[in-house]
């Protein structure tokens, strides 16, 4: 059974955007490993605080 990490900054997602991650991250590796709709998929998302997430060479600091 897969298991996929999702890191995103600390308090950027509601709870209907962690569904939708979990279920199209979940449909992808079935479909991609021609699994039955009902294989067990895991996600993991994990929070990163602020000031410890980057990119494109920049520090990510949420707006106030």
């Amino acid at each position: 059974m897969p298991v996929a990490k999702v890191y995103v900054p600390a308090a950027t997602l509601t709870p209907d955007q962690r569904r939708d991650i979990v279920k199209g991250i979940h449909e992808v590796i079935n479909s991609v490993e021609q699994r039955p709709g009902a294989a067990q998929t895991y996600v993991l998302i994990s929070e990163v605080a602020s000031g410890d997430w980057g990119s494109a060479g920049s520090v990510y600091l949420p707006r106030d």
